[in-house]
């Protein structure tokens, strides 16, 4: 059975809509017409027999009783602004507006208050931090909801909180403490100054991986890795060039000396020889090597296994979400969750990302701190020093009048000689 449903939409001053929904066991209801003198509405139960229902909602048009509405507004708030003002003066722009004023304001008691709510889309745009993750929030987003038990691995046991209609579900208090720990290692890697890669190449991974990235003002990876790119990177990356930044991710710009020299290097080196002119940016002889990441963070191990194999040869540290159809072991920080739901791995790639900027902030603030410690031992060497020049000059001066006073009593002790005839 339908329910009878009814939707106002007030549209003044132009027109006013309801639109009713009927069903076949309700009777309608009337509705009184508003006239010149009465501007209010009233809703009563029809005594008479109801004619049949229509199979379409009954869509009653008020235009004219929203123009009567409105004109009869409009003249009580004319004469409640100005008592002596006439039907047929029309009104002023500062009395229009205070009428567009008053329905806005009456307007905006309507409706209903939105309480705090689930917000999936915040994930990207304003990820929480790894202190404000909460247990509700990974609920939400699905992280919990593991794969058949028939496609488990046996090693993710011990992640696992039970089974509800086949399907393995994984603890909640696990999927916080490891996501938490994971924010961790980002944290102190970020901070450091480490470059952090993130790897997504599913369907739907990119807008996370990218904006994660751009908060660790790391890199990201959205479509197939290349095999090669950490074991043969002096092939694969040749035509790339080195850029060099300071402790706030600035990029160093040389000095016109510093580019002459190092373009002198660059010619005697046999292995350069012929290269590109030195611009702008610091360019670093190819010699040196391409480098590799300090942290790698893969949202879906299982289809990376080339990538996570190339880590672990060169001992560099990965991340990544590990569904209960994977093995654990194959990432160093594994985090237990749900990788084929996208809010969650929305969710722990914008955990991971708040993370690694913080740690960047982090860097930033104890640099700042570092440059003023530094400048205030300077300054109090530069004040020592000036105090030393200042000691120095008065030691000096009293040297020269103790050396004047001396002279000249020399002078009148020779004087003294000289006059007396002894």
């Amino acid at each position: 059975m339908i329910s009878r449903r009814a939707a106002a939409f007030p549209l003044l001053p132009s027109r006013c809509f309801l639109l009713c929904y009927t069903s076949r066991q309700y009777q309608y209801r009337g509705f009184t017409t508003i006239t010149e003198t009465s501007v209010s509405s009233t809703v009563s139960d029809s005594k008479d027999p109801p004619s049949p229902p229509s199979e379409r909602p009954v869509i009653l048009n008020f235009e004219e009783q929203s123009k009567l509405i409105f004109e009869s507004i409009k003249s009580l708030s004319a004469r409640t602004l100005n008592p002596q003002i006439k039907n047929n003066q029309p009104l002023t722009q500062f009395e229009q507006y205070q009428i567009e004023k008053a329905a806005r304001e009456t307007a905006n008691k309507l409706g209903v208050v939105l309480e705090p709510h689930y917000k999936p889309h915040e994930l990207i745009t304003n990820p929480p931090s790894p202190s404000e993750v909460t247990l509700e929030a990974l609920l939400a987003a699905g992280a919990h909801l593991g794969h058949a038990t028939a496609l488990w691995n046996p090693a993710n046991q011990r992640y696992i909180f039970g089974i509800r209609q086949g399907i393995h579900l994984i603890s909640l208090d696990v999927i916080l403490a490891h996501l938490r720990r994971a924010a961790k290692i980002v944290h102190g890697v970020s901070q450091a100054g480490g470059i952090i890669v993130f790897v997504g190449t599913r369907d739907g991974h990119e807008r996370a991986v990218v904006e994660a990235a751009r908060r660790a003002r790391g890199y990201h990876i959205t479509e197939r890795w290349v095999p090669g790119t950490v074991t043969n990177k002096d092939q694969l990356l040749i035509d790339q060039k080195l850029r060099v930044v300071d402790s706030r991710d600035r990029e160093i710009r040389l000095t016109r000396r510093q580019k002459e020299g190092l373009q002198a290097t660059l010619a005697n080196d046999k292995d350069t020889q012929g290269a590109e002119p030195v611009q702008d940016t610091l360019q670093v002889p190819h010699k040196f090597g391409a480098v590799r990441p300090d942290l790698v963070i893969c949202l879906n191990p299982l289809e990376n296994q080339t990538m996570l194999h190339e880590c672990t040869q060169y001992r560099i540290p990965t991340i990544g979400i590990v569904d209960t159809d994977v093995d654990p072991t194959c990432v160093t920080y594994p985090i237990p969750a749900n990788d084929d739901s996208l809010r969650s791995v929305q969710l722990i790639a914008g955990v991971l990302g708040r993370a690694g900027q913080e740690g960047r902030l982090a860097r930033y603030e104890a640099d700042e701190e570092r440059e003023e410690e530094l400048e205030k031992t300077r300054k109090a060497d530069r004040d020592k020093k000036q105090r030393e020049r200042d000691e120095s000059g008065r030691d000096q001066m009293h040297n020269e009048a103790e050396e004047a006073a001396s002279e000249a009593r020399q002078r009148e002790i020779e004087q003294e000689s000289e006059l007396d005839p002894k």
